[in-house]
């Protein structure tokens, strides 16, 4: 006899909220293990979610579902489904009680405003964002907060934060908090490590440092869309595949304003696990409707993008048939900057996982240490494809 597959629809319209959804299907799953679908209507939803119910599916209900941003990021289109969020690391905000808003252990995984903890999650035409570095969000302006280096939190000496954070505006809208000296790391979705088998078709995340997070133990699939930020936007310990997306480099032209794709810190140096697949991406700055520019900006180039700079020396990192807007890429393309004092360093061979196939530049100019593939293979036999990449391990 064939089992019977339970499913509950829900609905969401703007002015309503995604977490009483939520708590529906919290309570229909606790008693009969349905798969929950919510269908949301287009329009912004201010919301900090966790996705804590196996199978879930989060779905843009439009019949023209878009994922485009427009204003400078403020606003987004009309066909946009945009779940954002505007905590982030620096800061205590009077919302948050007494949760500690601090570090990549804690209970949001890098300040989140989605976190992913079950198996099987799918978002379809999501717009996931953390609005911190971005612009000043209606919910921000109206709680108050005060420097996390002040606060009376319960800190032990060693966590203690010792820099003192700039104020931050208050007028809602404001896009000075894309100014180089507010940035601070802000995650738009993070996967712990039950986040096994996630899905996210045709979405977006968008934010500035640390926009997209994953566990150790996690698995993502990312199919098309767009991810967007400039500092180690893409990180962690995750088994993650990038098919055809867009990554958008959230820079200015502002000095050091620099950017890092990817950062990742697959597994142990004793115990590898598989880490990061991007394949036949291709990498534009924001454009004007995607973030504030200021002036006309002619010559970018002392804020080319880079690949990636792995998070471990052991950090396993692949980019497959990658393109890019002509001149913008640094050539050099990885950096090693996060690695130099861990053990185990190796000078001569820094980063021995990392690895490009038929990049269209040539590979000219790349370190040593970057292994340029001659056939879409990595020498353990894997293949490079998304979906035998998240099933693989080395």
């Amino acid at each position: 006899m064939l089992a019977l597959i339970l499913s509950l629809i829900l609905h969401v319209h703007p002015g309503e909220s995604i977490n009483a959804a939520l708590d529906s299907a919290r309570a229909v799953y606790a008693t009969r293990s349905e798969k929950t679908t919510i269908l949301i209507e287009p329009g912004t939803y201010q919301e900090e979610l966790t996705i804590d119910i196996p199978g879930l599916t989060l779905k843009n209900a439009s019949r023209k579902p878009s994922i485009a941003l427009k204003n400078g990021g403020v606003d987004c289109d009309k066909n946009a489904v945009r779940i954002t969020w505007y905590y982030g690391h620096g800061y205590q905000y009077r919302s948050m009680g007494n949760r500690i808003n601090y570090g990549g252990s804690r209970e949001r995984r890098w300040n989140a405003s989605v976190l992913v903890t079950a198996p099987d999650f799918t978002a379809e035409n999501i717009i996931f964002e953390n609005s911190f570095n971005l612009y000043v969000s209606e919910k921000e302006a109206a709680d108050s907060l005060v420097d996390i280096s002040q606060s009376d939190m319960p800190w032990t000496e060693k966590e203690r934060p010792k820099k003192v954070m700039p104020v931050r505006p208050k007028k809602v809208g404001s896009t000075e908090v894309q100014k180089k000296k507010y940035r601070e790391r802000a995650a738009a979705i993070s996967f712990t490590e039950g986040a096994k088998n996630a899905h996210l078709k045709n979405c977006r995340a968008t934010g500035r440092q640390d926009v997209v997070y994953g566990d150790q133990g996690a698995s993502v699939y990312w199919e098309g869309g767009i991810i967007a930020g400039s500092v180690d936007f893409i990180f962690g310990a995750m088994t993650l595949a990038v098919d055809r997306a867009t990554l958008v480099a959230n820079v200015t032209n502002e000095k050091n304003d620099n950017c890092y794709i990817a950062a990742g810190r697959s597994g142990e140096p004793d115990k590898p696990s598989r880490g990061m697949l991007f394949y036949k991406c291709h990498i534009r700055y924001a454009t004007n409707d995607e973030l504030v520019q200021g002036p006309v900006v002619i010559d970018r180039a002392p804020n080319r993008p880079y690949l990636a700079r792995p998070w471990r020396w052991w950090g396993e990192t692949v980019w497959a048939y990658t393109t890019w807007e002509k001149g913008i890429l640094n050539p050099e393309g990885w950096h090693v900057g996060l690695v130099k004092s861990k053990e185990g360093y190796n000078p001569e061979n820094p980063c021995p996982f990392s690895y490009e196939y038929k990049s269209q530049d040539g590979y000219i100019g790349r370190p040593k240490w970057v292994s340029i593939l001659r056939k879409p293979i990595l020498p353990d036999g894997t293949i490079l494809k998304p979906k035998e990449w998240l099933i693989s391990q080395p």
